[in-house]
């Protein structure tokens, strides 16, 4: 099983921006759903009254429950749109450890090419003089 840098490190930035650009939409969906419910019920946790007038109270409870149950679901997507925010976020950072790190990395390779090329001439010309 590859390790939890090697899966991030393997999503490809376009997938990266576009679950960033979505976030926002999910999250705002996600509260309205739940601002929705939330007014749709009575103070006393009844569920609101349908349009249609007084019905059997056999659909009313299968109505409250379905509401609770998409409640739920609309927490548990508004959670995960949160986590997905927070990994993205630890993405941004550990991507720009790993750029700052690349930097550092060209340059002492840069150093130690110049060094080596430096210490081949003269090694050139001790040799042949």
């Amino acid at each position: 099983m590859p390790s939890l840098r090697k899966r991030l490190m393997a999503l490809d930035p376009a997938t990266v921006s576009t679950v960033l650009s979505l976030l926002p939409t999910i999250l705002e969906q996600a509260n309205k759903t739940i601002d929705r419910f939330k007014k749709g019920k009575r103070k006393d946790g009844a569920p609101a009254e349908s349009a249609e007038g007084a019905e059997p109270r056999d659909p009313a409870a299968r109505i409250a429950e379905l509401e609770a149950a998409a409640m739920q679901q609309a927490e548990a997507v508004k959670m995960l749109a949160e986590q997905h925010a927070i990994t993205i976020e630890a993405l941004r950072r550990e991507a720009a450890r790993l750029d700052r790190r690349l930097r550092l990395m060209t340059g002492v390779a840069m150093a130690g090419v110049a060094l080596g090329l430096g210490s081949l001439v003269i090694a050139l010309n001790l040799l042949f003089r």
